[in-house]
Parts: C-alpha cells; structure tokens; sequence
C-alpha cells in the first residue's frame, strides 16, 4: 500500500481507535447490611457477584468477590464497585470452618442469606431472584435465616 492510501484510511481509524479507550466508569458504594445473625460467633462469608455462572457456590471461585468479616451484633460493609447488576450471598460460618454445614438431608445448619432477600424453599435461589442494580450508592439489607 503506498503512503497516500495509507493517509487516506489514517482518518478513518482514529475514531475506532478513540472508541475502544473509553474511561471505566466512576466506582459506586455498595453497603451491605445485614440483620438477624443468631450469635457473634464465627465469620459471616459474603460473595458479591457480577454474573450468573456457578451462583451461589459458596465459595465465590472465579466469577465473584469475596470477603469474610467476623460476625457481630451488627454487620456492615462498604464495597466500592462499577455500576451494574450483581447479587449477594452469604453464609454466617460460626464454627469458622470456612464452609457451609449442612445435616445429612443438606439443610443447612449454619445461617444462610441474599440479597432481595428471597423466599427459600428446597433450594438456593436463582440469579434473577436475588439481582439488583447498583447504578449509585446503594445500600442492600439482608436477613439471615436458619433452618436448624
């Protein structure tokens, strides 16, 4: 290609160029409050996550973030995040062994929530159920529940 087609093309590639270098959007404040742990024992293991994909496994393995903050009587946390729908789940592990325990029928026996705070059945919700927007500030209330 000469240099003149080559100058005849240069402005057409700028503007995809300029494109693809958009700024990532201003991070926003997910709080994350939490109500009805029956104890201060233990940890409570929150996953924030940001697709459907393996949710909830518990563990948050690649496709959610995870923090683990020690139970209390009240428990808040502030996350900043880029705008965009997530979910919330989490566990109150309150002998610390850093996993769900569950009876032999595999009803949980350590306390269990999500974020929209969910009717539970027979199984742990969907995605869809527990989704919300997170376009600014937010706060999320979560009530945990026991079965045992």
């Amino acid at each position: 290609m000469s240099f003149r087609g080559l100058s005849l093309l240069l402005p057409l590639a700028l503007p995809v160029t300029l494109l693809g270098t958009a700024p990532a959007p201003e991070p926003v404040r997910l709080e994350i409050a939490l109500t009805g742990l029956r104890s201060s024992d233990g940890n409570v293991v929150l996953c924030v996550w940001h697709s459907p994909k393996r949710f909830p496994d518990g563990k948050c393995e690649g496709e959610g973030t995870p923090l683990t903050v020690a139970a209390a009587p009240v428990v808040q946390v502030a996350l900043p995040l880029a705008p965009g729908d997530y979910a919330v789940s989490l566990i109150h592990d309150e002998n610390g062994n850093g996993k769900l325990d569950k009876n032999l029928l595999g009803i949980p026996k350590e306390g269990v929530g999500f974020s929209q705070n969910p009717k539970l059945m027979f199984s742990a919700p969907t995605y869809a159920a527990t989704r919300f927007d997170v376009a600014a500030d937010t706060t999320e209330t979560i009530r945990m529940k026991y079965f045992l």
